[in-house]
């Protein structure tokens, strides 16, 4: 039986769920970690260079579940065993993660995962979408959303929100949203295999002018928590930090979410860019 370092009832609070109160207050999460490791090396050394670093484990661990606002309990408990697989000594994770009083009449509910190495290989990139449209707006945002799917693992999608043109006032008002999606495709692949070939098939045409009418605009904004500049875009895209119809969308999708160069959360960007009109559009769902 391999060896066992265990890590018991850490209780967290962090946003987890999907309606509108699990968004908005944060509730406890109680979690216990098994990590299996070949611990002979230390108990033959007595070197803690030769030990699995358990404290620092843990304190990453608190650190991404209190800023974490994850929609699945099965999502934050992924990304534990992620940490926990980050350090080179441990094989394997066990993670369960409980939200206490979560279902009427049980005293908890949670999800238990087991993850190896080579699970977290095959882990998935996390990047975010701005999408905007302003011709057949509704239409096109809807099969753009649905082709997204396609070929992405969609987790969710942000209201839609009306806002006035950048730059060329004389056209139509825009609807813009924003997607997060789970992909094996690099971020090179993501934009040139997907993102453009979605917006070539939506009858995307590019002119001189960046802030013309279009059919569908779909741009990688964030990836992971990376830094990255692809042909003329830096990611993140620097329109977050500028402008409403990228930041408002974001923070819905992910409030606690830190700029990878700022270190604000998503939620104190929106909070500081100015709104200029722009209005929430219930009446229009993407999914």
């Amino acid at each position: 039986m391999p060896d066992q370092i265990h890590i018991k009832d850490l209780l967290l609070r962090t946003i987890i769920g999907i309606n509108d109160e699990e968004r908005r207050n944060r509730q406890d999460a109680l979690i216990n970690i098994t990590l299996f490791a070949d611990l002979r090396p230390a108990g033959i050394s007595d070197q803690i260079g030769d030990a699995v670093n358990y404290r620092t484990i843990t304190k990453e661990i608190i650190a991404m579940v209190e800023a974490s606002s994850f929609f699945t309990v099965e999502k934050l408990a992924a990304e534990i065993a992620a940490i926990c697989l980050a350090d080179a000594r441990v094989e394997a994770a066990q993670v369960r993660v409980e939200k206490p009083g979560a279902l009427r009449f049980a005293r908890s509910v949670g999800v238990e995962i087991y993850r190896t190495r080579a699970d977290l290989e095959r882990q998935r990139n996390r990047a975010f979408i701005a999408m905007g449209s302003n011709i057949d707006a509704e239409d096109n945002l809807r099969e753009a959303t649905r082709l997204l799917a396609e070929q992405c693992a969609l987790v969710a999608i942000s209201p839609v929100y009306e806002t006035v043109p950048v730059g060329k006032l004389d056209q139509p008002n825009f609807l813009n949203a924003a997607a997060l999606v789970e992909t094996q495709f690099s971020a090179v692949d993501l934009k040139h295999e997907v993102l453009s070939g979605i917006e070539c098939q939506l009858g995307r045409v590019r002119v001189a002018d960046k802030n013309a009418p279009r059919t569908i605009d779909l741009d990688i904004v964030l990836f992971n928590s990376e830094i990255l500049d692809i042909d003329a875009r830096h990611i993140p895209d620097p329109d977050i930090l500028q402008y409403a119809h990228v930041a408002v969308p974001l923070a819905d999708l992910a409030p606690q979410y830190r700029h990878p160069e700022t270190g604000q959360t998503l939620r104190e960007i929106a909070e500081h860019t100015f709104m200029g009109g722009m209005m929430r559009r219930d009446d229009v769902q993407l999914r």
